[in-house]
């Protein structure tokens, strides 16, 4: 969610200083971002979720294949689709900065939503 948030305000900030094309190609590293933090969120709990019918080789094969589409994807936007380099990449660094600032957050106390949901088990 934060990170939707910052590449939210970066878009509209990049778009109201630079122009909707700049905008644009911060929008695309953002998206592409997101789905790379989804995927990898989604390799890892396959790769420690106890379930004998995933292969393990399946699970590696999706971690490097993810690692591998990143750059192509970057390199089919920025060639293919006329965007900006260095805001696509601020679009990308800032979802996945994200999680430091959730980090941070956490460690001065603010607890994420998720954790605020659980009952708790001390009572």
């Amino acid at each position: 969610m934060i990170g939707i948030c910052l590449v939210t305000g970066g878009v509209v900030l990049v778009g109201t200083i630079y122009g909707r094309g700049i905008g644009a190609s911060f929008l695309a590293g953002g998206a592409l971002g997101g789905l790379n933090l989804a995927w990898l969120r989604q390799t890892v709990t396959s790769a420690f979720a106890w379930n004998p019918s995933r292969l393990k080789t399946r699970v590696l094969v999706g971690f490097f294949l993810r690692l591998l589409l990143i750059p192509l994807a970057l390199y089919v936007m920025l060639r293919f689709l006329f965007l900006s380099v260095p805001a696509a990449v601020a679009g990308f660094a800032v979802f996945n900065c994200s999680i430091f600032v959730e980090g941070v957050l956490e460690a001065f106390g603010r607890r994420s939503q998720a954790d605020s949901e659980k009952p708790n088990q001390n009572e």
